[in-house]
């Protein structure tokens, strides 16, 4: 009910159009005052516009996708990761050489096992999308992945891409080794293996979606993993506690390996990774 003084008229829009363009329209001799119109219409329809869809197939898909060429490049870094154990008789008192040759069998060692966590995780999200426990509907595959399987989509990918690179870091020392007699040919093989490493990263970090990058990504993926290693590092879970010391322990001998001797027997030095 609105009670307007005699001088006043009120106009009231009629019940059809009052969700609409509802306006009351106050007329004090010339003037007219117009209240805002509502805007819930414009806020429908673009909640109208998001459509969800099930991409629970689209989800399988891609989880697959990585687990193929990642089991590619785990069977070839587990097979090519001691060829240079032994030791050249030219090599044998050389330091730098060491130091290269235990480096090449590390990262070869490092990118088995990252690109085997990305099949195991590829395999286990894939089990988690046919279980029918998350909610599948999304507006797009990425926004799904994000909100439901984030530590799954975030290792998958930091996984993939670091055992890639430290694959073909890897072979880019091994090329510089295998044609030391050509010094100039080692460089440019080294060089050249190191440069096709540097455009798949700029080429990964210009088209990412999501976390800026491949440094964001491995920072998102470092803070996911801590947090999942602490949610179970209790003696109940034992296997969260050697996880993490394992972690550190490999760390502390990889750098230690840098400058240690060989300390095989005189007939085995040949089969070692140096001599003292």
């Amino acid at each position: 009910v609105v009670v307007a003084p005699p001088s006043q008229v009120v106009v009231v829009a009629p019940p059809s159009q009052s969700l609409v363009h509802s306006r009351l329209r106050h007329r004090t001799n010339s003037a007219v005052m117009t209240l805002p119109s509502q805007r819930r219409p414009a806020m429908v329809r673009r909640h109208a516009a998001v459509v969800c869809t099930d991409y629970t197939t689209a989800a399988v898909t891609f989880f697959s996708n990585v687990r193929v060429p990642a089991t590619l490049v785990a069977a070839t870094a587990i097979k090519e990761a001691f060829v240079l154990v032994s030791v050249p008789r030219d090599l044998a008192a050389s330091q730098g050489w060491r130091i290269l040759r235990r480096c090449y069998t590390l990262m070869m060692l490092f990118s088995f096992s990252e690109e085997l966590s990305c099949v195991f995780i590829s395999t286990g999200a894939m089990m988690l999308l046919q279980s029918g426990t998350l909610d599948t509907k999304a507006p797009s595959l990425v926004a799904l992945l994000v909100r439901e399987l984030e530590y799954e989509y975030v290792s998958v990918r930091h996984h993939f891409i670091t055992g890639v690179l430290s694959l073909m870091f890897a072979q880019a020392l091994r090329a510089r080794q295998a044609l030391r007699y050509q010094p100039a040919l080692a460089r440019a093989a080294m060089f050249a293996v190191c440069s096709s490493a540097a455009s798949l990263l700029t080429y990964s970090n210009a088209r990412t979606i999501t976390y800026g990058g491949y440094a964001g990504m491995a920072l998102r993926f470092c803070v996911l993993h801590l947090r999942l290693m602490a949610s179970y590092a209790r003696l109940a879970h034992p296997l969260a506690l050697i996880g993490i010391a394992s972690s550190v322990l490999a760390l502390v001998f990889a750098i230690q390996a840098t400058h240690e001797p060989t300390h095989a027997p005189p007939e085995e030095r040949r089969l070692g990774w140096g001599l003292e």
